[in-house]
């Protein structure tokens, strides 16, 4: 169950941080959001990776 969970979490994570740059591109948003982001984005996909070697 763990080593499911964390591979969503790695395909989440690599689904969004795309995402986001298209939009802040598009529409535009703080300056600040995009680090903040990009941060957000490699902790969940950390926290996959942990969860997938776990098991």
């Amino acid at each position: 169950m763990l080593h499911h969970l964390g591979i969503f979490l790695q395909i989440g994570a690599m689904v969004f941080l795309p995402l986001i740059i298209l939009y802040q591109l598009n529409f535009g948003f703080r300056l600040i959001a995009m680090p903040v982001c990009t941060i957000i984005g490699f902790a969940v996909f950390w926290i996959g990776t942990q969860l997938r070697e776990k098991t």
